[in-house]
């Protein structure tokens, strides 16, 4: 039966460039001090905002090609998209995230039939979507936060990679229960990475696909950094049989995960659809997931149902979220959208919706409708 979908307590506005692109394909938002950190699913570069009110909105003021940091493989030009799904900032890293996935092309406006199954019978794999890495936020007195290739001994890394994939996928070439996705595109439950969570050098990536028998799974790492090589990262082997990954699955009614993000030792999970749908979509808790070392199902009251977001028709998908913390309240949390709905654009900006944080699903809470 479908559920009332939470109010939010207000919004937030997102100011960009005059010209960019980046409010209308939203994917990632993270929060570090008086700055916000997105991205696009286009492209291939962070934007940070800054705000000057407290946090009721927020302007661009710089923003930072990957290509300054990371060697991508199809080359420094942003038009050659990483896909940027995942974001997290922890202990003074940026980690950044690509789908992993591949891509069938789109049949246009005016194809005519043999154009249109032409288009729809290719499937590409950009090869800047591979990249798993961190860079070093510099954050001075007074300053925005500001990520640099280098700063105090640390220096920006990621998983080596190349066109076919990287240390992960073919990892995962190896899974039995992973491996037959590898090769499906993305929006038709095959492999793609949309959500990123960080505490150290533990990752837990989510994935909206494959969604297994109603199924979600997140993939839980561990990195290093190699000893032979100053600008790439390595997989510690952390999973059964020596596997460099740990394999969660989560019963999110039938959804795969669109986004995540750590409220002390929980995972909060923004929940959607696999497939190229409008909803439903769903925020969950998965309590202590730190202290989970184990593969296998999340069981019982560890996954906890918390609020059902609004979306639109073809509009407003909930792509983004970022804990906010607020003094002597709850933590709330933002929520960015792709394709926003004309009524949340303005100009090059666009507003972001701010929900209360509930540490469990009750109806009765008043911020519910």
């Amino acid at each position: 039966m479908p559920r009332t979908p939470a109010r939010p307590l207000g919004t937030v506005r997102l100011d960009f460039r005059p010209g960019s692109r980046t409010a209308e394909d939203l994917s990632v938002v993270e929060r570090v001090g008086n700055a916000l950190f997105v991205a696009s699913d286009e492209g291939a570069e962070l934007v940070r905002l800054v705000t000057a009110d407290g946090g009721a909105s927020y302007r661009e003021d710089a923003a930072f090609p990957l290509s300054r940091y990371f060697d991508l493989p199809a080359g420094p030009d942003e038009s050659d998209e990483a896909d940027v799904e995942g974001m997290a900032i922890a202990d003074g890293w940026l980690w950044v995230v690509g789908s992993h996935s591949l891509a069938r092309r789109k049949p246009r406006p005016g194809d005519g039939a043999a154009a249109a199954l032409a288009r729809l019978g290719k499937v590409r794999r950009d090869p800047n979507r591979f990249l798993l890495g961190r860079i070093p936020l510099r954050m001075d007195d007074g300053q925005p936060p500001e990520p640099v290739r280098k700063h105090r001994g640390n220096t920006a890394r990621c998983l080596p990679f190349k066109t076919g994939g990287n240390a992960l996928t073919k990892a995962l070439a190896d899974d039995a229960l992973l491996a037959p996705f590898l090769t499906i595109p993305a929006k038709e439950n095959g492999f793609d990475v949309e959500g990123l969570a960080a505490c150290g050098d533990r990752l837990f990536l989510g994935l909206r696909g494959p969604v297994l028998r109603g199924w979600a799974c997140i993939l839980e790492l561990a990195v290093e950094e190699d000893p032979d090589d100053p600008n790439h990262l390595m997989l510690q082997r952390i999973g059964p049989d020596d596997a460099p990954f740990r394999k969660h699955v989560l019963d999110l009614d039938g959804l795969g995960i669109r986004e995540l993000a750590f409220d002390g030792d929980d995972l909060v999970i923004l929940a959607g659809p696999t497939m190229d749908l409008d909803g439903p979509v769903t925020l969950w808790r998965w309590t202590d997931a730190l202290e989970d070392g184990n593969d296998g199902p999340v069981l019982g009251d560890r996954l906890v149902r918390l609020l059902d977001l609004p979306y639109g028709e073809r509009a407003d998908h909930a792509e983004g979220i970022a804990r906010i913390p607020r003094a002597g309240a709850a933590p709330a949390l933002l929520v960015v959208y792709d394709s926003p709905a004309a009524g949340r654009r303005h100009g090059d900006g666009v507003d972001a919706d701010l929900f209360a944080l509930p540490s469990r699903y009750d109806p009765a809470n008043s911020f519910l409708a």
